[in-house]
């Protein structure tokens, strides 16, 4: 025969082993929905440290990239605008040209005229951004047009004299695998043909010579043809970066929702599991509430 005695006290240890686990499970739960994470350490990921890490690392170069690739933006929105201002001072001086040739030259301003512009075209091409100027390749501290005094080796005919900056490009980082060009240099060949269309408008103003004007209206109309092609240039380059960048978010929306995955809590699951084991719990405590109460005149019937 069975001693009725011994199986109930073992019951009665196993009943209170499970309402410790069940207690523990949920407090356990009750942490993860108070605090919104499934673990505050990686051993409670569950295996899941690697993925988590890893897609961690992604999510962080991402948002760097992003942040880099907004400044990005912001410097080619600012080479833009100079470029816009170029293009304007390019007008100006044909104007000032075309008005010239055909008029009495002793006696025209075009010199005066067309050197302030050319000035402030060198104004536009020493532009900065966040300290560092922006048109000298990769040497961003010195002034790439040191001065607009300079002559040409040869009058009419475009060179880089003007030019102090570097001779290598800089560039910008988008991705991993993506390394852009910035598209302008202050010795583009657009910006030589202005300046020495500019310096030839110039000497023949001095000298009355009509034909040297006309060659400089052309000149000078070639070089705002290149600007043109320059700013489409730099304008595919901030849809590049903008590409890129799009993409990047994307994929940093879905690392984000796999790292919540892994190490958020998911509330209405976690909330369900808490009501089911009160549930157990309560139902636990009431079959110790009735072992507790049996007596020895229990075991005899």
């Amino acid at each position: 025969m069975v001693d009725t005695r011994v199986g109930s006290l073992a019951l009665l240890n196993s009943t209170l082993s499970d309402v410790t686990n069940t207690q523990t499970k949920l407090g356990a739960l009750q942490a993860e929905i108070s605090s919104g994470d499934k673990s505050q350490n990686f051993e409670g990921l569950n295996g899941s440290v690697e993925q988590f890490t890893q897609v961690t690392g992604q999510l962080d170069r991402a948002t760097q990239y992003n942040s880099g690739n907004a400044l990005n933006i912001t410097k080619l929105q600012t080479a833009d605008v100079a470029l816009g201002k170029i293009s304007d001072i390019a007008d100006q001086i044909k104007t000032t040209i075309i008005s010239a040739n055909g008029a009495d030259m002793a006696s025209t301003d075009l010199p005066q005229i067309v050197n302030d512009l050319l000035t402030s075209m060198g104004s536009e091409l020493n532009t900065t951004f966040n300290g560092a100027y922006i048109f000298g390749g990769t040497d961003g501290t010195n002034p790439p047009v040191a001065s607009t005094a300079v002559s040409n080796n040869a009058l009419g005919v475009p060179d880089a004299n003007y030019y102090t900056g570097s001779q290598q490009d800089s560039t910008m980082r988008i991705d991993d695998h993506t390394v852009v060009t910035f598209p302008v240099r202050a010795d583009d060949v657009a910006f030589q043909k202005i300046y020495a269309a500019a310096k030839q408008a110039i000497a023949a103003a001095q000298n009355g010579d009509a034909d040297g004007l006309t060659k400089a209206q052309q000149l000078i109309q070639s070089g705002e043809d290149d600007l043109s092609a320059l700013r489409s240039k730099e304008g595919a380059t901030v849809d590049n970066i903008q590409s890129v960048d799009d993409r990047l978010k994307q994929l940093s929306t879905y690392w984000t929702q796999l790292t919540d995955g892994d190490s958020k809590t998911d509330i209405v699951a976690a909330s369900t599991q808490v009501s089911s084991l009160q549930a157990v719990l309560q139902a636990t405590f009431q079959v110790y509430a009735r072992l507790s109460s049996l007596h020895l005149a229990d075991y005899l019937k």
